[in-house]
C-alpha cells in the first residue's frame, strides 16, 4: 500500500505540469538587469518559449536578416551583472570556504552545454562557428543569479527525516539553490548590435524524493544549463507557432 500511495502521488505530480502546482512550486521571476536593453519591455511570452520574460524585435529588416543567416555564435557568457549570494547558508558556507564560489566554472559551462545542443542537435536550423561571420547571428549570454545548494543544509534535513519525517520538508526553503540567467540574439556589427530576441528566466532545485543534487552545490545549475540550452536550440529550428516545452519542477531522476 505504501508504495502504491507513493506512485500515485509521483503520477499526481507529473500530471500537473501545466496546473497551478507547477506555477506554485517553479522558481518565481529574477529581476532583470541591464545585461538587456529591452527589459522594461519584455513579459512572458509561453505560447512560445518556457521563460519567464522574452521580447521579440518587431523590425522586419532584423527578422528578414535572421531569416538569411546560416550560423551561430555563442559568445562567452558575461558574469559582471551577477549579483550577491541572497540565501543565508550558502552565503555562510562561501564565506568560511565550504563551497567554493561557482561563477567561472557555471559560465563556462553555460556556455559549453549551449554550443553542445546545437552540436549534437539532429537537425539544427543554424551551424555552429567559432567566431562570427556576415550570415552568423550571436547569442549572448549573462549569470545573474547563482545561490549554491547549502550541503550542510541539506545534511541535517536529511537526518531530520528520519526522526521527524515529511515535517522537515519546509527546511528545503533554505537550502535550495537556484540560477537564473539572461540571453540576448543579436546581429554581427558595429555596437549597439541589433537584438532580434532578448530573453530571462529562473531554475531552481527540482522537487525529488532523494536526489544526490542535495549535496553538490551547483548540480541544479547544470541541469537547467543543459534544459536551457535544449529548450533555446528548439526555438530557434521550430514554427512560429511551436510551443517549446516547459521544464518539469519535479524529477524521479537522484542526480
Amino acid at each position: 500500500m505504501r508504495y502504491l500511495l507513493l506512485l500515485c502521488l509521483t503520477t499526481t505530480l507529473v500530471s500537473c505540469q501545466s496546473s497551478l502546482v507547477q506555477k506554485l512550486v517553479k522558481a518565481k521571476p529574477a529581476p532583470v538587469s541591464k545585461f538587456l536593453d529591452q527589459r522594461l519591455s519584455m513579459q512572458p511570452m509561453r505560447h512560445r518559449l518556457p521563460f519567464h520574460y522574452a521580447w521579440w524585435n518587431p523590425d522586419p529588416e532584423v527578422r528578414a536578416a535572421v531569416g538569411r543567416a546560416t550560423e551561430i555564435y555563442i559568445a562567452p557568457v558575461e558574469t559582471r551583472y551577477l549579483r550577491p549570494i541572497s540565501k543565508a547558508l550558502a552565503a555562510w558556507e562561501v564565506r568560511n570556504g565550504i563551497t567554493r564560489p561557482g561563477d567561472d566554472r557555471i559560465a563556462y559551462e553555460l556556455w559549453n552545454r549551449f554550443r553542445l545542443a546545437f552540436a549534437n542537435s539532429p537537425a539544427p536550423r543554424f551551424r555552429l562557428v567559432n567566431q562570427p561571420g556576415p550570415r552568423s547571428i550571436i547569442l549572448e549570454l549573462a549569470v545573474t543569479e547563482l545561490n549554491p545548494t547549502s550541503v550542510q543544509g541539506n545534511v541535517v534535513k536529511t537526518a531530520a527525516k528520519f526522526l521527524v519525517g515529511p515535517l522537515s520538508s519546509p527546511l528545503g526553503i533554505f537550502t535550495k539553490g537556484n540560477v537564473a540567467i539572461e540571453g540576448k540574439v543579436t546581429l554581427p556589427g558595429p555596437a549597439p548590435r541589433a537584438s532580434f530576441v532578448q530573453f530571462s528566466d529562473n531554475e531552481k532545485d527540482k522537487m525529488t524524493f532523494y536526489s544526490a543534487r542535495d549535496f553538490q552545490p551547483y548540480a541544479h545549475a547544470l541541469v537547467a544549463a543543459d534544459e536551457w540550452a535544449r529548450q533555446f536550440e528548439e526555438f530557434t529550428r521550430t514554427h512560429s507557432v511551436h510551443k517549446v516545452k516547459e521544464s518539469s519542477f519535479f524529477t524521479l531522476k537522484p542526480w
